[in-house]
């Protein structure tokens, strides 16, 4: 239930989400979120980084009982969620990424839990790419210089279940229980509006990255716990709001480790040449090993099953058709109808895409919810999924 706040009326839950530049993820966002509340009185805050392509006039006719905050000027990721902050009336608070996807039981799981639980003051969730792979930031603990050397230089990703190698991403913990952790990913904090009245939000020094770690790490200062709640996901396109990133962009990831260890550490100088070893060796690794883009893929004629029924189904193709993207589908999978021959049953779907070597799934939402679709993305881990929600024409990658 999206509900105005009128003054000094406080609602269950206030979600901020901060936007630059990516109004096709964030209308899809949007969508998902919409859905996610309609159990509980919230409100959905946007704050528009100057993204000067004209999202919010894009958004704002399609949403307007949302608010929209503009920026005049790019003020980073932690000022524009303060931003967003002042104007919250919920007593917990999401910070979510405008590249995500939540699943329909996803915010009021944790709305309770944090409601069950009066020492918990931060709650993060169980992330998948989407490629349907856990995202291991979803759980963290304090960066040190052992569980942070053994992340840069590969130890981790060798040994991805060890308490010792993967420390930093507590690779020892199920990802699919609830665990006390330290550290939560600015992808998806949900935290109580009191306990970040203390902390003044953010650290608005921190102009990208390295805020969430600095929010945590306070939120235990005050004597608190932080919860990862991994029997509920969310879908996270990693690195949309921010793309790959450029030189600058590492400048500012580098800037940002600095400050954190000089605010939270009494060495925290020393380690300072440490920093810049750490990014010598990202550097190198980056250049024998990049990172992976779903771009080549979807820039060639990877086959493609649309999941859906026929009106979904026949929209998809009117988008798809509008990008000349029709000759990558081979094939629908019915949800629910089974009157077109063209269409195979969902319990077919592993079969099917293995046989026809299918490199993509194109969702249909809400012939199937975005809980089930996570579900499945998690079973045929490697295929990339997409959405299409019926009356939207956003279709993420492509617009």
């Amino acid at each position: 239930m999206l509900i105005i706040a009128e003054e000094n009326h406080y609602l269950e839950l206030s979600v901020i989400i901060v936007n630059y530049r990516v109004p096709v993820f964030l209308e899809q966002c949007i969508i998902t979120v919409k859905k996610a509340i309609e159990q509980l009185s919230a409100e959905i805050i946007i704050v528009d980084n100057a993204s000067e392509d004209n999202s919010i006039e894009q958004l704002s006719s399609l949403f307007p009982d949302i608010r929209f905050i503009r920026s005049a000027e790019n003020i980073g990721f932690a000022r524009a969620n303060n931003l967003g902050l002042s104007h919250a009336k919920g007593r917990y608070v999401l910070f979510l990424n405008p590249d995500t996807l939540v699943p329909e039981n996803t915010l009021v799981h944790c709305v309770h839990f944090l409601a069950q639980h009066d020492n918990c003051a931060a709650v993060g969730v169980r992330m998948i790419n989407g490629f349907g792979h856990y995202l291991p930031e979803s759980k963290r603990a304090k960066p040190t210089l052992l569980n942070t050397f053994f992340k840069l230089t590969g130890a981790a990703a060798l040994f991805p279940q060890s308490g010792l190698f993967n420390r930093y991403a507590l690779g020892h913990l199920s990802t699919h229980e609830q665990h006390p952790i330290q550290v939560l990913a600015g992808a998806f904090m949900m935290v109580k509006k009191n306990v970040l009245d203390q902390l003044q939000g953010f650290d608005p020094d921190f102009f990208m990255y390295g805020e969430d770690v600095d929010l945590s790490v306070r939120i235990h200062q005050l004597g608190h716990t932080i919860y990862y709640l991994g029997d509920v996901c969310i879908v996270h396109y990693k690195g949309q709001s921010s793309r790959n990133r450029t030189q600058k962009q590492n400048h500012i990831f580098y800037k940002a480790m600095r400050l954190f260890v000089n605010k939270h550490y009494t060495a925290g100088s020393l380690l300072v040449p440490f920093i810049f070893l750490v990014q010598w060796i990202a550097a190198l690794r980056k250049l024998f090993f990049p990172p992976l883009s779903v771009m080549p893929l979807l820039n060639r004629a990877g086959t493609a099953f649309i999941v859906g029924d026929t009106k979904a189904y026949r929209q998809a193709i009117s988008i798809l058709e509008k990008r000349a993207q029709t000759a990558i589908v081979t094939g629908s999978i019915a949800v629910h109808e089974t009157g077109d021959q063209q269409s195979s049953s969902l319990t077919d779907l592993t079969t099917l895409c293995r046989q026809q070597q299918v490199k993509q799934i194109i969702i249909c939402i809400p012939d199937l919810s975005v809980q089930e679709a996570t579900q499945i993305m998690e079973r045929l881990k490697g295929l990339f999924f997409r959405f299409v929600f019926v009356g939207s024409e956003s279709l993420p990658f492509n617009n």
